[in-house]
């Protein structure tokens, strides 16, 4: 839930080595993640080594917070790297550690972030009756957050996708969801900036505001504060106008920018070129990215719908069936697989 509106990091630096002889305050320095970091997670190896040394250390100083908040942090990078049912002992570990260390340090703004956040990536792993509760505490720990710190940034851009994204019934409210996209903008030295914008430009989209949802995400390019990445702001503001919008041509000069700011190894830059280049009509160059993405991601959708197309455009029919039937496949929900389906029986004349 939380963590839909801030789309996935796309830069950082490495992380670093496990240092030898690691001790307690260096394992918690290297775990240990502000909310909106877009730093890349600790390797597993790294990960393994902090817990050898906090989880003794914890156990010596069981009143000590910092320690349970070390480790909930290393469960959580725990679960991201991890699938199935280990994922999911992880987030609970994750979340019962910050619910430890949020007892242990109340007044700690930061500590309740992470609690609201845990709380929220548990709620896929529970039943119904969980996810209420859930849902419930992970507010509550939101608005501590901001009682204990009016500009803390992470709070506020949790409580308005809490706000966003709950139906009304459990508290969702877009008016509230407004409030705090203003109040980040409002917060003193601009830490609150870009969330701002980011927030504001996402409930846009929800309304189908396309202008308005336009100017927030291209004010969040150049925008300042907590997590700001103009790369996040063009990939968001691109996919609103291709997947919510259905307008690749308003997307054009989105995607342009973004690929000449990305890396050269950026998926999405990948994928934003191959749309450029099918639109222009350039299908066997666009058809290059499109098979460069899906060979790092068998189930990019959007990548498998171009491939396809241009294949057929291209002549290859025999390819362009194989994308269309994996398509269909994977995406049977999507309102493309009707055409895909078409395009099957075409294709078999």
């Amino acid at each position: 839930m939380i963590g839909t509106l801030l789309v996935l990091a796309l830069l950082g630096a490495p992380a670093p080595a496990v240092p030898a002889g690691l001790s307690p305050d260096a394992a918690y320095a290297l775990v240990v993640r502000a909310a909106l970091s877009r730093d890349p997670l600790p390797k597993p190896e790294q990960l393994a080594a902090a817990r050898k040394v906090l989880e003794p250390q914890a156990a010596r100083e069981p009143r000590a917070g910092r320690w349970a908040y070390a480790l909930a942090h290393v469960a959580r990078a725990e679960a991201e790297q991890a699938k199935g049912d280990l994922a999911e002992k992880k987030r609970k570990e994750a979340l019962e550690r910050f619910a430890q260390a949020a007892e242990l340090q109340p007044k700690d703004p930061d500590t309740q972030v992470w609690l609201g956040m845990a709380s929220f990536e548990r709620i896929d792993d529970v039943g119904m009756l969980s996810k209420m509760s859930l849902a419930s505490d992970g507010r509550k720990a939101f608005e501590k957050a901001i009682a204990l710190d009016a500009g803390n940034v992470g709070g506020r851009v949790g409580l308005a996708q809490f706000y966003l994204q709950a139906p009304s019934i459990a508290g969702g409210s877009v008016d509230k969801a407004k409030q705090m996209g203003n109040e980040l903008l409002a917060i003193p030295g601009r830490r609150g900036e870009f969330q701002g914008h980011m927030v504001l430009a996402a409930i846009a989209a929800e309304g189908s505001s396309w202008a308005e949802m336009s100017r927030h995400y291209t004010a969040a390019e150049t925008a300042q504060g907590e997590g700001a990445a103009p790369l996040t702001a063009m990939q968001a503001h691109a996919s609103a106008l291709l997947g919510k919008k259905k307008d690749p041509k308003a997307a054009l000069p989105v995607m342009a920018r973004y690929v000449q700011a990305a890396p050269a190894d950026d998926v999405s830059a990948w994928y934003f070129d191959g749309e450029i280049k099918r639109d222009g009509g350039k299908y066997a160059e666009a058809l290059v990215r499109y098979e460069q993405v899906l060979g790092k991601v068998e189930g990019a959708r959007g990548s498998r719908w171009g491939a396809a197309v241009c294949q057929e455009k291209l002549g290859n029919k025999a390819a362009a069936r194989t994308h269309y039937q994996e398509f269909a496949r994977r995406f049977p929900d999507d309102p493309r697989t009707k055409e895909a389906q078409a395009a099957l029986k075409r294709l078999t004349l």
